[in-house]
C-alpha cells in the first residue's frame, strides 16, 4: 500500500525531516509572533543583531542571510515603525549604519518573551534534553560547514 522508503538514503530523511519541521515551525512562530508584535521573524532577527551595536546594510543582510534589497526592505519597514533609525557611516561615506531605537529594544523584549513561550511550547513537550542537545550539535555542524561560524 504505502511507499517503502527504505531505499531513501539516511541523510535525506535527516534533510527533508529538518527541513519540513523547520518550515512548519518557521510558519506557526512568525503567525504568533506577528499577531503579538507586529513584527516579522526577519524584523526580530534584524532588531536582535541590532542590539549588539551599529551595523550597515551590508552585513544585516548577512547575518539575515537575505539579499540586499530584501534587507532594505526589513529596514525599511522597522524604520517606518520607527524601531531603527540609519545615518551615514562616519567611516565610509558610501555606508549607511543602521541603529535600533529605544522602541526597537522595546518591542524586541516583546518579541523574545513571545518567542521563547512559543519555541519551549513547539520544542520542549516533544524532545528530550539529550535528543535537544544532539540536534544542537548537529546543526550547528551543518552551518558551520556551509557559513564557516556558527553564531
Amino acid at each position: 500500500m504505502g511507499t517503502d522508503h527504505t531505499d531513501v538514503p539516511l541523510w535525506r530523511k535527516v534533510a527533508t525531516t529538518t527541513l519540513h519541521a523547520s518550515l512548519i515551525l518557521k510558519q506557526d512562530l512568525e503567525e504568533v509572533l506577528q499577531e503579538e508584535t507586529g513584527l516579522l521573524l526577519a524584523d526580530n532577527e534584524a532588531l536582535l543583531n541590532l542590539e549588539h551595536g551599529d551595523l550597515r546594510m551590508s552585513d544585516i543582510a548577512d547575518k539575515l542571510v537575505l539579499s540586499r534589497g530584501g534587507t532594505t526592505k526589513v529596514i525599511d519597514r522597522l524604520e517606518a515603525l520607527g524601531y531603527v533609525a540609519r545615518e551615514p557611516d562616519p567611516e565610509d561615506r558610501r555606508a549607511t549604519l543602521v541603529t535600533i531605537t529605544d522602541a526597537g529594544r522595546g518591542v524586541r523584549r516583546k518579541a523574545q518573551a513571545v518567542t521563547d513561550v512559543e519555541l519551549e511550547r513547539m520544542w520542549a513537550g516533544h524532545l528530550t534534553e539529550e535528543e535537544s542537545t544532539v540536534i544542537v550539535e548537529a546543526m550547528q555542524r551543518v552551518v558551520h560547514a556551509r557559513l564557516g561560524a556558527v553564531d
